[in-house]
């Protein structure tokens, strides 16, 4: 039976291969066939695969060193090149938060407004970027530096799986990290605390991994020192994190062969954990102390009125059928630790992560961002499972699926384009040219962020920042409305003088109204207005 339940894997891996293939290729729609069931399916008779001894059959010597390093190498290029794509042609940043990013990184520490003390931007991200600004310009930052940090990610997906496997095991995450479309989506949209947030995990698992193995101080050290500042530089993935260890602080102390209960082991986990806490917390003693304690209302919501926190990224759907090429691998890698009952603080991530995107507790959109990144990892070890089953078979199944991988990495970086055009961003600097105690108004959340990072003026925008002193029903008002008293009214909640910008990309409500908004300048259909009434 179980020698027919693996020739059915076989066949069904192989046929699964050759249609990732085709829909990479274009011949198939990826959301023609139910894939994700599928994948479900080949894992569950992929669990025939796993041996529990030691010395697997045909279990052969690892990669030559040369051919190892090429690959990793490779790997550290694709990672570098692929995201790199997009400014070979143009040097605006991708992503939404742009911005926001580039008013923190040169004006956040300084000014304080209201909006980064309640947790717009984490104090430990703010002294990193305030640090880093002194070599490289907030351009670089925003641009090549984190492509760096998204290869300094990849080479910690490379060291966490070391520690948990070998090193060619490690090699084959870092090569799917390299081609997953989520972490390149988190890079597109610029989510530069969610990359920070990541690493600082994946270098903290490291370091409880080493630490366990050796029981030196540095490792101990390490882990403390990393988990602490998850939380000083991204809230979010101090959540995470800290429920995956939470789970692991009182899991790991038993143990399953002898079932017994290491109760040191657990009070040393306790220690550590609430170490942790404390450098996080060191980072928000004082006027940050609001934004340490403001996630903990929506956190119990999330989890009590399921759906509605997403955050902002793709859904659930979307995920699975970003992730074909490698999600039959990362359940099998999932059941295979399940099969050696090894709970690990790996398994605990996936589990809660899947938990929490599923069930639609809070956050669970960017959620997705920490599941792909554990479930790449849980690939590795899926795909080394069949390696260890028949190499030349398994090699081949890999290097189709990444190719197929490799596809769809590149058209997502080919397709990837910054949010606004150069007219659009030239127009907005010249808010530079208005008096330097005027307002940058934007009246659309498209630009928003935009006239904050790059106006050099105070900002008003519908919803967001300091200097909003009206409703979203109000301002529904002023987009619509065809009366200047209703207008004259809107604007007198603002001081003088105020400036206006219009984009491409938005409805000019404001041309009608000349006798209180004179164009200030205008660039292909992006104008700036100043308001004179």
């Amino acid at each position: 039976m179980k020698q027919t339940l693996k020739k059915t894997f076989w066949q069904l891996i192989l046929i699964y291969s050759i249609l990732i293939v085709a829909i990479a290729l274009g011949f198939m729609w990826k959301f023609s066939l139910q894939f994700h069931i599928f994948a479900i399916v080949i894992s569950i008779l992929g669990i025939t695969l796993i041996e529990t001894h030691e010395n697997w059959e045909n279990d052969e010597k690892p990669l030559n060193k040369k051919v190892h390093y090429a690959l990793f190498a490779l790997a550290i290029l694709l990672i570098f090149s692929l995201r790199a794509i997009p400014y070979l042609n143009q040097s605006i940043p991708l992503g939404y938060d742009t911005g926001i990013y580039k008013y923190g990184i040169e004006h956040g520490l300084a000014n304080l407004d209201h909006w980064i003390i309640k947790g717009g931007l984490e104090p430990g991200f703010l002294y990193l970027m305030n640090s880093i600004s002194l070599i490289f310009s907030t351009q670089v930052i925003l641009t090549w530096l984190l492509i760096l940090f998204c290869v300094i990610l990849g080479l910690g997906v490379y060291l966490v799986i070391k520690e948990f496997s070998d090193r060619d095991t490690a090699l084959i995450g870092m090569l799917i990290y390299a081609f997953s479309i989520i972490q390149y989506k988190t890079f597109e949209y610029l989510y530069y605390k969610n990359i920070l947030g990541m690493i600082l995990i994946l270098f903290s698992i490291y370091f409880l991994r080493k630490y366990e193995k050796t029981y030196l101080k540095k490792h101990l050290l390490g882990f403390i020192i990393a988990g602490g500042l998850i939380g000083a530089v991204h809230r979010p993935s101090f959540y995470i994190f800290g429920l995956s260890y939470f789970f692991y602080a009182f899991i790991s102390p038993y143990n399953f062969e002898n079932k017994e209960y290491d109760k040191t082991k657990f009070l040393r986990n306790l220690i550590m954990g609430a170490a942790m806490i404390a450098i996080a917390l060191l980072f928000y003693i004082g006027k940050f102390w609001p934004a340490a304690t403001n996630m903990f209302g929506p956190v119990i919501q999330g989890f009590v009125q399921t759906g509605e926190s997403p955050g902002t990224f793709i859904n659930f759907m979307d995920y699975q059928f970003n992730s074909l090429f490698y999600l039959p691998f990362a359940f099998l890698g999932l059941f295979y630790f399940v099969r050696k009952k090894e709970l690990n603080i790996l398994v605990l991530w996936v589990l809660i992560n899947l938990a929490i995107v599923y069930f639609q507790f809070f956050f669970f959109n960017r959620m997705i961002i920490f599941l792909d990144l554990a479930l790449v990892i849980m690939a590795s070890f899926g795909i080394s499972v069949i390696l260890k089953n028949k190499k030349k078979s398994g090699a081949i199944v890999l290097c189709i699926l990444l190719l197929s991988g490799g596809i769809f990495a590149f058209k997502e970086a080919n397709n990837s384009k910054p949010l606004i055009n150069e007219q659009e961003l030239e127009t907005i600097k010249h808010f530079n040219q208005t008096p330097e105690n005027s307002f940058a108004m934007s009246t659309s959340s498209i630009y928003s962020p935009w006239v904050l990072g790059y106006s050099e003026r105070r900002t008003i925008a519908p919803g967001l920042f300091d200097y909003n002193n009206h409703s979203k029903s109000e301002w529904e008002l002023f987009w619509t409305s065809q009366n200047i008293t209703e207008i004259k009214s809107f604007m007198k909640a603002y001081g003088k003088p105020i400036y206006i910008f219009i984009g491409q990309k938005q409805k000019d409500n404001l041309a009608q109204f000349d006798e209180c908004f004179e164009r200030f300048y205008n660039e292909s259909n992006n104008t700036l207005y100043a308001y004179n009434c």
